[in-house]
This record gives structure tokens, C-alpha cells and sequence, in this order.
């Protein structure tokens, strides 16, 4: 439909133009005089000397008033008005005229003449007629705009109406309809006509008839009436098949009272007519509302149940199992290795391993359990119903089976375990974070001491973790408080009894346990990655204590620091190391690190690549404990490795067991082989000692020669061997 709007300001303009007139007569005194005596009221006026110039005028522009001669050359008068008439030509005609024949006035009239003046005539009469005229005019020309406008704002506000996205209604005192616009098919896919006459009862969804009730019958006016209310209409089935299939759609309603005013009196009581209201299709929004629900609740990736929604049915489950008495199970699932899939393999498959886990643990479990995803690869399943510990490890025993069968990622078998851990409602807690805490530090048990596999929580883990707590928080502090100290373990030539290594250990002066070892600190060190600030500290130490001795410089013992795995995974690792050893001016060859085997199982290249910028620099590379970890003879050749500390746990049994002595004299013998050299530590006795000798082994360390000592013991060590050593060549 096509709505043509009409510029009323322009008409309105129009009204206020100055009125034009012809006067048409073939008698040129009387037209000139005439004319004379109205350009003293009148300025726009044209004049014609017959009829057919009068036409001629006529056709070329309007005129609000013609006065016009009937008996005249060429076309006379009657002529002029039958043109008038024939062509719908909106003016008005005054006659001025001698004829007295009553027919000529009858058709004059007939034809449209608004007046009749007969020559002789009173100006005065007809400038009063023709003021009466144009007033007429200006009247029936306002009407007409008035008549237009109305027309065109009915016309306007119907297709405003009609094409409103909303549904637009009216009913009447019954509560039927009697006006639908035409959104009524767009939305709920009736024709009009189908809903005229009809109540309106028969379109609201069942669950929403009570709350519909009060708003279609709202009688309050626009300012007073209900706020919006949303309820549900009953929608004709899209399918042809189907053709009695209901559905609803949900929309947003708003109605008020329709009253008839008496135009008479306006303080009357008014009339209730029925009821208007506006149905707003809320389908879009109401979708996005229900998937901003989805994704508040749910895990977008695998569709599980976020930790939101956990949590709700947690709390839920917990009030049942208070009433009831019954027990539920909480179970923190983590996945083995995922981090190295995901590295390996990029995030998208490890997306794609993740959907494949949950889907796998989906079918493992009841229908009233919550499997849920928190994040990363930990998962999390709540088994509300009556559950004993037998069960929870049969379900347990069950999600670890599954998750054994080979992945299928890029076309390549990939294997992922799992390592849970279990808390038990009310036994290890009555509080839900307390309940998932206990859980996750059961599974970080499991992780510990081997993963894949599950366990119970018990007060141990507890105590196990406030430690945890309390070590870090008083690392912390040691390193504010100064309170770690280094001492200096003498490596020794057996052949020369000479000093020509020393290792760097870290003690913590702790303020109730004493002097400790790193075996109390050094896990819960890497864990909270304090371990690199403590090896920047064992560094520091090493330069202010040793480097700046004149007796030490002079030697040529080397220094050696242990780095654990998380200093070596660092990525600027060797970079870092090096520049810091540069800024304390120590000599690259005159240090050592020693790491464990264990440092580089994970990634061997990466490790070997950070190694070789450290040796090319000349700093040695010693493998600590060696023997302990999962060596082979591959590892060695590969990596960069100048020296391998035998472990004092094989040292110790070579008195006692034949297989410890050999198992010592065949890594003696491996090492003599790739030309690595060998430094046995932990000797404790001369039989250790002479045994290693007899392995062509001679560099020593261990309580035989020196225990630990302060760095003022150490050096004073250095010093009666360097007096030693200028006296001999002395």
C-alpha cells in the first residue's frame, strides 16, 4: 500500500494568497470601468473581451471569482459556464447582464452561477456579492483541506496500523474482537476474519488464561492501566499435516479502556466501549533470553553443566540428603598429560579431545548424576541418589576404564587418563566449597603418587595441605627475612687430595624447625614457582661468596649449582641464566649445574637446545642423582652432559649388596665409555672409597671428607690449599 502525503502547510499558504478575478464583458467602457472600481479592493485581476478569451484564460490559470457578461461575440456566456461546468473547474461566476428573458437567468443558474446582477447595476451590491463569494470560497477550500487531511490521517494511522510488527486489537464488551490489524497473520497465522467475533479466550495458551483474564478486560485508561504482562498465544500449525498441532508464541501484552465522551459535556460520566491493547512478538527475545540462561549454566564447549549450575544442584542435593539421611558423592576428575596433548596438538584438537572425554564419561553415568565441566581438563560429577563408597569406586573404576581406549585426534592414537578424587557428604563435610575443596585435593593425591587411579579424602590430605600452605607462606618470608643460608660441600680428587669442586646447598634457617634441608621445601618450592627466586638466590650467594675471594679466583674449583625442572622450562632459561652469571662477573667455565633426569623426560629436544646454549658458553652440565630417574644410555648422548653424580643411595649398598656394587661399577663403566666424567657423592667410609677408586673413580663428596660447612669454613679450606699448592712449587 502507498501512502502520498500531501504539504498542508503549502494550502495553507494558498488561503492567504490575494483573491484573483476575470471580469469578461465585450463592452470595453463598462469592463475598464468595472475593473477600475475593483482594483480599489482587489489587485490580481484579468480581464477578456468575449467569450472565447475568457476560455482561453480560464484554461491557463485559476481564478477565484469570474464576473462575466452573457451576450457576447464569438462564445457567449452560457458558453463559458458550460465549460466551467463540463470541466469541473472549481471558480465562481457572478452574471452581469441586459437580458431580461427569465429562461437565459433559469440556465444561467442551471449552469452554476452563484449570482445574477442585472445592467443597469449597484456597485455597492456587487462588491457585497462578490465579498460573500470569496468568503464562501475560502470557506468551502478550508473544509475541503480540512476534509483532505482527515481522510489522509485516517489513511496514515490505518497503515501505521496494518503494518506494525505488533499485534494491534479491540474488543468489545464481551471480550470479543472487533478490530485485528494485520500483524494477526504474520504472528499467529490467522486470517482476520477468523478472529472477528471470536473471544478472545479461545487464542491464550491454557497455562496463561487466569493471568490474560484481568488484562483483556482492563478498563483503567492509558495513565492508570496495567504495566505489560507476557503470556502465550495460541499459533494455526505451519505443517499441512498437522493441521491441529497448537503452538504457542510468547508475547508481550498491554491494553486499556476505550470510553465514549459526550462532545456536549465533557464533565458526563463516559461510556466503557471495550478494551484496546498492543501483543508484542517476543519470540526473538525470549530466545535470547533462554540462551543467555543456556550459557550461564552450561559449558559451551562440551554442553555439560557449568560450575554454576554445580553448584545449584549441589545445594540441592545436600538439603535432600539432610532430610533424608542419605549420603551423596563428590568427584574432582582432572585429565593425565592433557596439557602436553594440547601443546602438542594445538587447541582445537584439544577442544575436540575434551568433547570426545565428556561424551565418553556421559554414558558411564546414571541419569540423575551431574557430570559438569569447571574449566581447562577438570571435571566434576555429583551422584545425589543413595550412594555408598563401594558404588563411587565401582563408578569411579568406571570413568577410568572408559577414557583407556585410544582417542582418535588427527588421525593419530592419543591416550589420556584420568586421576580422581572423592569426598563423601556428610562424612567430610556439610558445606559445598568445602565438599569440592576436598575432592580436588584428593585427586591432587592421586596425581602425586602416580596418576590415573582414585582415592578417597581423609583428614591427612587436610594436614598434608595446610602444610603445603604454611611452607610456601614461610618461604615467603625466608626470603624477606634473609633467613636461607648456602653452604659448600667439597668435591675432592682422591689421587691429589685437592678440592676441585664444590656444591652450592641451600639450607632454610627455619625459625621453629631449625636448619632444614631442601627436601623438606623443595617440592612446595616448584609448585609455587618460588623456585625461581630461590635459585636466583643460591646464584647471587654463590658470586658475593666465592667470586669475590682472591684465594678462590686463584684456584680452579668449579662451582656447582642444582637447578630443578621448572628453573629448566622457563623459556628465556639459558638466556636468563647467562646474562645473570655475566652481570656477577662469573666465569662461565668455573660453573656447573646439576639437574636430575627427570628435567628433561618431558621434552628432550627443548631441553637439549636450552643446554647446549649454556655449554657453548662453558658452563658444564652434570646429571644429579643419576641412576634414580629414568636414564638411558639415549639421554646421555644427546644431551650436552660434561659429568654424572653417582647417587649416595647406590654408594650406600655397595658393602652390603653384590647388585649395588655392580650396578655401581656399570655406571662407572658407562660414563668411562661416553667420556663423561663421574663424581660419586654420599661416601661415607674408606671401603666406599676405596671400591670407587678401584672403578678408576676419584673425584669424591660426602661426609668422608666434608660435611656441609659455612662459607667461611669453605674458604679457609681454599686457602690452606693454595699455600699448600705455592709452597710445592716453591
Amino acid at each position: 500500500m502507498d501512502i502520498t502525503l500531501t504539504n498542508y502547510e503549502d494550502e495553507s499558504h494558498q488561503l492567504d494568497k490575494p483573491a484573483s478575478l476575470l471580469v469578461v464583458d465585450d463592452d470595453l467602457r463598462a469592463r475598464e470601468s468595472l475593473v477600475v472600481l475593483l482594483k480599489r479592493q482587489w489587485s490580481d485581476i484579468a480581464q477578456a473581451a468575449d467569450g472565447e478569451e475568457a476560455i482561453s484564460q480560464i484554461q491557463s490559470r485559476h481564478f477565484d471569482l469570474i464576473i462575466l457578461d452573457l451576450n457576447m461575440p464569438k462564445k457567449s456566456g452560457d458558453q463559458v459556464l458550460s465549460f466551467i461546468k463540463n470541466k469541473n473547474i472549481q471558480t465562481t461566476v457572478i452574471i452581469l447582464s441586459g437580458e431580461t428573458s427569465i429562461n437565459k437567468v433559469t440556465e444561467a443558474v442551471r449552469l452554476g452561477a452563484y449570482d445574477i446582477f442585472r445592467k443597469p447595476y449597484s456597485y455597492h451590491e456587487l462588491e457585497h456579492a462578490i465579498r460573500n463569494a470569496l468568503h464562501k470560497v475560502r470557506i468551502e477550500e478550508e473544509k475541503t483541506q480540512i476534509q483532505n487531511r482527515l481522510a489522509q490521517s485516517e489513511e496514515l494511522h490505518r497503515y501505521m496500523v496494518d503494518n506494525s510488527p505488533d499485534l494491534i486489537y479491540i474488543l468489545n464488551l464481551a471480550g470479543e474482537f472487533t478490530f485485528v490489524n494485520d500483524s494477526v497473520t504474520r504472528l499467529l497465522g490467522y486470517h482476520k476474519a477468523e478472529l472477528l467475533g471470536k473471544h478472545y479466550s479461545e487464542f491464550i495458551a491454557e497455562k496463561d488464561r487466569l493471568k490474560a483474564e484481568y488484562l483483556f478486560h482492563e478498563r483503567r485508561k492509558a495513565s492508570r492501566s496495567n504495566g505489560t504482562i507476557e503470556i502465550g498465544l495460541k499459533c494455526r500449525s505451519k505443517h499441512p499435516s498437522k493441521p491441529f498441532e497448537v503452538t504457542t508464541r510468547p508475547i508481550e501484552l498491554k491494553s486499556m479502556g476505550i470510553y465514549a465522551v459526550d462532545s456536549k459535556d465533557s464533565r458526563s460520566v463516559s461510556t466503557y466501549l471495550g478494551t484496546y491493547g498492543v501483543a508484542r512478538d517476543i519470540s526473538s527475545r525470549k530466545k535470547a533470553e533462554e540462551l543467555i540462561t543456556y550459557q550461564a549454566y552450561h559449558d559451551l564447549l562440551t554442553k555439560l553443566p557449568n560450575r554454576a549450575m554445580l553448584h545449584d544442584r549441589l545445594d540441592l542435593a545436600i538439603k535432600q540428603a539432610n532430610r533424608s539421611g542419605e549420603t551423596l558423592i563428590v568427584m574432582f576428575l582432572d585429565l593425565d598429560r592433557f596439557k602436553l596433548i594440547n601443546d602438542s596438538f594445538g587447541h582445537v584438537v584439544g577442544d575436540q579431545l575434551l568433547v570426545e572425554v565428556a561424551d565418553r564419561l556421559k554414558v558411564e553415568i546414571r541419569t540423575g548424576d551431574t557430570l559438569a565441566r569447571l574449566g581447562g581438563d577438570e571435571f566434576m560429577l555429583l551422584l545425589p541418589q543413595p550412594t555408598s563408597r563401594e558404588q563411587a569406586e565401582s563408578v569411579a573404576q568406571k570413568l577410568i576404564a572408559s577414557l583407556q581406549q585410544p582417542f582418535y585426534l588427527k588421525g593419530k592414537e592419543v591416550y589420556v587418563n584420568v586421576s580422581i578424587g572423592i569426598s563423601v557428604f556428610p562424612v567430610d563435610s556439610n558445606d559445598i566449597n568445602t565438599l569440592i575443596k576436598n575432592a580436588d585435593m584428593a585427586m591432587y593425591e592421586v596425581k602425586s603418587t602416580g596418576k590415573n587411579g582414585y582415592t578417597f579424602y581423609n583428614d591427612k590430605l587436610e594436614h598434608a595441605a595446610a602444610e603445603k600452605i604454611s611452607i610456601e607462606s614461610g618461604l615467603r618470608q625466608a626470603l624477606k627475612k634473609d633467613e636461607l643460608e648456602i653452604f659448600y660441600q667439597p668435591q675432592i680428587d682422591v689421587l691429589t687430595s685437592q678440592i676441585v669442586g664444590v656444591e652450592a646447598l641451600l639450607r632454610w634457617n627455619h625459625p621453629q624447625l631449625g636448619l632444614v634441608s631442601p627436601n623438606y621445601f623443595i617440592k612446595q618450592a616448584e609448585e609455587s614457582r618460588i623456585i625461581e627466586q630461590l635459585s636466583e638466590k643460591v646464584l647471587t650467594s654463590v658470586a658475593s661468596d666465592l667470586f669475590g675471594n682472591k684465594e678462590f679466583l686463584q684456584s680452579r674449583i668449579k662451582v656447582s649449582i642444582n637447578l630443578s625442572p621448572t628453573d629448566i622450562r622457563q623459556k628465556e632459561f639459558p638466556e636468563n641464566f647467562v646474562s645473570l652469571a655475566a652481570g656477577f662477573d662469573i666465569e662461565p667455565g668455573r660453573l656447573e649445574i646439576e639437574i636430575t633426569e627427570n628435567t628433561f623426560m618431558s621434552d628432550i629436544q627443548a631441553c637439549t637446545r636450552k643446554l647446549q646454549v649454556l655449554a657453548n658458553k662453558g658452563i658444564s652440565i652434570a646429571i644429579d642423582d643419576f641412576g634414580t630417574g629414568y636414564s638411558s644410555l639415549n639421554y646421555l648422548r644427546e644431551l650436552p652432559v660434561n659429568a654424572v653424580k653417582i647417587d649416595y643411595s647406590f654408594i650406600s649398598e655397595i658393602e652390603h649388596s653384590k647388585k649395588g656394587a655392580a650396578l655401581v661399577s656399570a655406571i662407572v663403566g658407562m660414563a668411562h665409555g661416553l667420556g663423561i666424567n663421574i663424581i660419586a657423592e654420599g661416601v661415607e667410609n674408606e671401603r666406599q672409597s676405596e671400591y670407587l677408586q678401584s672403578l678408576d673413580c676419584h673425584v669424591m663428596q660426602g661426609y668422608l671428607f666434608s660435611k656441609p660447612v659455612t662459607v667461611n669454613e669453605f674458604l679457609e679450606s681454599v686457602t690452606i690449599q693454595q699455600k699448600k699448592s705455592l709452597a710445592s712449587s716453591a
